[in-house]
């Protein structure tokens, strides 16, 4: 061979060597002290079963170079400190993989130097009681979720979803409108879209939606409750979403664009300069099914949905006085409906009716953490938050002209303040406290009718009121095997002069690193609704305004008592079971005794009748789940849940409420598998997901009144003492994730009910067929999704 020869082989060789190169990516961070947020020196950051590792500096910041692209078990440790794991992390050549760990002293004191023990597992997969912390990469991996973390929970035990059209959650047998919300540490308006979807009546409710307005393109590892809330919690007694935003890529500049049947999204995040600390995380999203109604004028059955919304947060880290960040979230919505004018076309109710639907939300604030000393943190946050709908439903008369029917307007606006103070008094004690301050003020009206009676003002008021909601807080290690945390949460809103002290307590013991035993009590309240505060009764005085007599409506209490135990089945397989029994009392029902009502039971709709907080409730049951990380490309949830929730109105007769479906069966899990073909690194995902449930409860509808007054009469004396069919869905997820020197990318294709299973929704008397009509939830939905990360 001559020398030319040997050059171009040698040449070929080498660039064939680089063309076999794996791809890799960068996985930086920050490693911090649990409570106080201090940057911890010297923790060591590796990758588990690779050579691949690195230290903090004197920031707590850690960088490991040139990763190969993939999943791995990433593990942090530090000397005095618990070892921190995070399983299944991915790494994609898109995006920086950036990350925000804090560690938990161990039992000794700070000032000693401790030779950790080895750890079978580490202790944060001892998940806290009655809480799970969901990551984004779930929300987008978990089948149909529609990328919103709502409909993500109705995966875990204990949680039943309302309706397929919409995120309405039912925790633990608690109506969906007991869910707390929070974004950033801090109350807010309901934070999602479009609130009537999957409602009885198609009018607002005040929790849930279509679809969340934060997308999953901005949010960072959240919280999810259900209940034994530590004292930092307030004003719910059912569950609580905390959601976290993303702190912006403070290195380099980002891209991420989204297309779907959901809608087409647009993400960018960087540093404000080269070389700086700030950042900036920003997206936009726009409904598809509204680009194509509004822009290129596709009907949808005369029905057009659209909405759009943006979310922000931006990150100034100081030298000597904290870290502020700026955020903002807001949405629009908007659902119309126009029914055909043509006889012939009205097949049913719904279809000579014009509904117009309209919901604005936005939340915007700002946050300062900063460290006092070594020891004490202090996080201030105040926030704006709006929320307005609308509802407009006119008949269309045999002459095809409208009579107006319904119409609601609904308006609140949150002023919203928060400030804590923590204190670690050694490495066993830990010390909190803090004040939620929210100024609510509400504007709403609501009016309905029908064919042969004139619309009635079902509501009707403004008001507002301050909710003021101190707390203190301690956790203790007891000793090497026992912890332990007490708390204290007062409540007071000024609208109704109502208040209520509120203890909790919890105590964790550890026999071992593979087991945990948990016991909890609390003594927890909340407001009522602003659709129950002016609510109006008929006057007796023949031609006088209605009356307002509900403002005065103490806060609904519940005691929680929890007993929950979990347990280590390898190195990634958790079994979780938890035993739960709330008391429910202070319930608004009727002042009438042979009336059934009870505020339990409100989902959406109004209340016209005087109330007293003279009912009561009760909700317990068993939930049992076993969970495996995605760690050898595979994973699953498998959780089951055993529940009653019972309520006694004024009748004195205990009965079923209506979210009682008394058992609930969800299996999670999904497979990845790699493909590589021509250097492009794939992955195929199959994801599953399928959920059995008893059937909620619903009322007899009294067929003969009905059809003689034109609307549904339910038989009041038999308030939700039917069972609807057990309901089973399975969701099917397929995608594909390439990546490149340059991108990755990822299709995906989401069934949601894949096998087109007919659940029941609803019964209803409809006019136009003169009989007692079911209404089914979703059937067979496909979702294409591309995604881009660059």
């Amino acid at each position: 061979m001559t020398k030319w020869g040997i050059l171009l082989t040698i040449s070929w060789l080498l660039m064939l060597s680089a063309t076999a190169q794996s791809i890799t990516q960068t996985v930086r961070g920050t490693v911090v002290e649990e409570a106080t947020l201090q940057p911890l020196v010297g923790a060591t950051v590796y990758l588990k079963d690779t050579d691949l590792g690195s230290s903090t500096d004197k920031q707590g910041n850690f960088m490991i170079e040139e990763v190969p692209i993939g999943r791995y078990v990433l593990e942090v440790s530090f000397v005095g400190y618990e070892t921190f794991q995070i399983p299944g992390l991915l790494v994609q050549s898109g995006k920086e993989t950036l990350l925000e760990i804090t560690l938990s002293p161990t039992a000794q004191s700070l000032d000693e130097v401790v030779v950790q023990e080895e750890r079978i597992f580490p202790p944060q997969m001892i998940s806290p009681l009655s809480s799970r912390s969901f990551t984004v990469e779930e929300t987008r991996r978990f089948a149909a979720t529609f990328f919103d973390p709502g409909r993500l929970a109705t995966s875990f035990p204990g949680v039943v979803g309302v309706n397929d059209q919409a995120n309405h959650i039912s925790v633990r047998g608690n109506s969906p409108n007991s869910m707390l919300w929070r974004v950033e540490g801090i109350d807010i308006v309901n934070p999602n879209h479009l609130s009537n979807a999957g409602t009885f009546s198609d009018r607002r409710a005040a929790s849930g939606g279509s679809q969340s307005v934060l997308s999953t393109q901005v949010l960072d590892n959240s919280q999810f409750l259900t209940g034994a809330f530590p004292a930092n919690y307030g004003n719910t007694i059912g569950g609580a979403f905390d959601m976290q935003l993303r702190t912006g890529n403070n290195q380099q500049r980002e891209y991420t664009v989204q297309a779907g049947l959901i809608g087409l999204e647009f993400a960018a995040e960087g540093p404000f300069t080269e070389g700086g600390e700030s950042s900036y995380l920003a997206n936009y999203r726009y409904s598809t099914v509204g680009l194509l109604t509004n822009v290129i004028g596709l009907d949808f059955g005369g029905e057009a949905i659209s909405f759009q919304d943006l979310s922000f947060n931006l990150t100034f880290p100081t030298q000597n006085a904290g870290t502020f960040t700026f955020f903002g979230v807001g949405g629009t919505g908007r659902n119309v409906f126009e029914a055909p004018r043509d006889s012939l076309e009205w097949e049913a109710q719904e279809d000579r009716f014009d509904v117009t639907f309209t919901n604005d939300m936005g939340a915007a604030g700002a946050t300062h953490t900063l460290p006092l000393n070594e020891r004490t943190l202090i996080k201030s946050v105040v926030a704006m938050s709006a929320l307005s709908s609308t509802r407009q439903g006119d008949l269309v008369t045999d002459t095809y002209e409208t009579l107006p029917l319904e119409e609601d307007t609904y308006q609140e606006y949150r002023l919203s303040a928060t400030s804590s103070i923590t204190h670690r008094t050694s490495a066993r004690q830990v010390l909190s406290g803090g004040l939620f301050l929210n100024y609510l003020n509400y504007q709403l009206s609501s009016s309905e009718g029908t064919a042969i009676a004139d619309p009635q003002v079902l509501v009707s008021g403004e008001g507002s009121g301050w909710l003021l909601q101190p707390y203190v807080q301690g956790e203790w290690q007891l000793g090497s095997q026992l912890t332990g945390q007490l708390g204290l949460h007062y409540t007071y809103f000024s609208l109704s002069e109502s208040h209520a002290v509120e203890p909790r307590v919890q105590l964790r013991w550890n026999p071992s690193d593979r087991h945990s035993l948990t016991l909890a009590y609390g003594l927890h309240s909340q407001i009522q609704q602003p659709g129950v505060y002016f609510s109006t009764v008929p006057n007796d005085i023949l031609g006088q305004p209605p009356l307002q007599s509900n403002q005065n409506l103490d806060l609904t209490k519940a005691f929680h008592y929890t007993l929950g135990y979990q347990s280590l089945l390898g190195e990634t397989v958790r079994l979780r079971a938890e035993a739960y029994y709330q008391d429910l009392f202070d319930v608004p029902i009727t002042a009438d005794p042979t009336s059934s009502f009870s505020a339990l039971n409100l989902f959406e709709g109004f209340v016209n009748e005087r109330l007293v907080n003279e009912g009561t409730g009760e909700n317990y049951g068993l939930e049992v789940s076993l969970e495996k990380s995605l760690v050898d490309s595979y994973y699953f949830l498998l959780s089951s849940s055993f529940y009653e929730s019972k309520y006694t109105g004024a009748d004195g007769v205990k009965r079923d409420t209506r979210f009682n479906g008394n058992y609930a069966f969800s299996l999670t899990g999904g497979k990845e598998i790699p493909w590589n073909r021509n250097n492009k690194q794939r992955v195929i995902g199959i994801n599953l997901r399928a959920n059995y449930l008893g059937g909620l409860r619903t009322t007899p509808i009294d067929e003969a009144t009905s059809r003689a007054q034109q609307t549904t009469v339910f038989i009041d004396d038999q308030a939700f003492s039917n069972k609807l069919p057990d309901y089973f869905k399975l969701d099917l997820r397929l995608s594909l994730r390439k990546n490149t020197d340059r991108y990755t990318s990822v299709w995906s294709l989401d069934l949601q009910n894949a096998l087109n299973q007919q659940n029941v929704a609803f019964q209803y008397f409809d006019t136009v067929e003169g009989a007692v009509v079911t209404k089914y939830q979703l059937g067979l939905i496909p979702i294409l999704t591309y995604r881009v990360e660059f």
